[in-house]
């Protein structure tokens, strides 16, 4: 931003008055400098460029200056950039108007060099510091929308992590008691996980983690919401679906993922899951309603594995 060279456009209807400015510019500026010798020639220029400030002439045929400011704050593109009237209009109410159209300096003919340079310079480092203001504002919402990426998303995975979840399991739970509604959950587990750490090493446990995420994100609705609970642990919130379809859901995902081929490193290997199911029962609310889920999947832990378990 600092290294940036800054552009004039200069509009007037007179060659002469855009030589004379436009020599004053060269000669004791830094900026480049682009003209124009009517306003509609102007705005067609700021069709494709947008100047740092514009001189702006106000008695001009067919567009006058006035217009061609007031054209420029209406334009999302071009509303930042300053207007400086130069012009032989040296009435008070011309002074005025030309302020109420947005203009940020009005000098009037014959102008003094020096201060007309002050002027303009005073301008463009305002100009400069309000664009470097935005830069920086800009990063910081970047910076700051990363950080809340980060903070509700689980790293290895890239899906949903406990806190994000908990969060958007608080709203479900708001609106279907706003609205009467339902929703399912569904707690899930890699059989045998420690297995594979312990046979193929912890970074194959992290394909696997991935791999899974993604089978499972693929089979899901769009409205639906997967989290990492933890460690091998999976989280599925249905809504609008009762425990009946959310069982036939979880079938989907148990015979999905059983189906799917691991290769890491040349060796290939599959891997099944376990499922617990719960509807969510507004009179025992969000933890009670999750350890339905868990203890469904604890049971079919315990009968064998690679099964979907629907809490009573």
């Amino acid at each position: 931003m600092k290294n940036k060279k800054m552009h004039v456009l200069i509009v007037d209807d007179n060659p002469q008055n855009l030589k004379v400015l436009g020599n004053i510019l060269k000669d004791n500026t830094p900026y480049g400098l682009a003209f124009a010798m009517s306003g509609k020639e102007a705005l067609e220029y700021l069709v494709k460029n947008v100047p740092d400030m514009v001189l702006l002439d106000v008695m001009m045929p067919d567009m006058d200056g006035f217009e061609v400011c007031k054209t420029l704050h209406a334009r999302a593109e071009t509303k930042g950039i300053p207007v400086i009237f130069i012009t032989a209009k040296s009435e008070p109410e011309d002074i005025v108007k030309g302020f109420q159209m947005g203009g940020v300096d009005y000098v009037t003919k014959p102008f003094n060099e020096a201060e007309l340079l002050m002027r303009i310079n005073t301008h463009m480092e305002l100009k400069r510091a309000r664009d470097l203001l935005e830069e920086k504002n800009k990063e910081l919402i970047e910076a700051y929308d990363k950080i809340e990426h980060l903070a509700l998303t689980d790293t290895l995975t890239g899906i949903a992590n406990r806190r994000n979840i908990t969060n958007m399991l608080g709203k479900e739970a708001a609106r279907c008691k706003r609205n009467k509604g339902k929703f399912s959950l569904i707690m899930c587990d890699i059989d045998f996980f420690k297995r594979v750490n312990d046979t193929y090493g912890h970074d194959a446990g992290d394909y696997v983690l991935k791999t899974i995420s993604h089978v499972i994100q693929q089979a899901l609705r769009e409205q639906d919401i997967v989290a990492r609970w933890g460690g091998e642990e999976f989280l599925i919130v249905l809504p609008e679906t009762d425990a009946g379809n959310a069982v036939a859901v979880a079938e989907k995902l148990r015979t999905a993922i059983g189906n799917t081929e691991m290769s890491y490193e040349g060796i290939s290997f599959s891997v099944t899951m376990t499922f617990g199911v719960s509807e969510y029962d507004v009179s025992l609310g969000i933890e009670k309603s999750i350890k339905k889920a868990d203890d469904a999947l604890y049971e079919g832990k315990q009968t064998g594995r690679n099964k979907v378990v629907r809490s009573d």
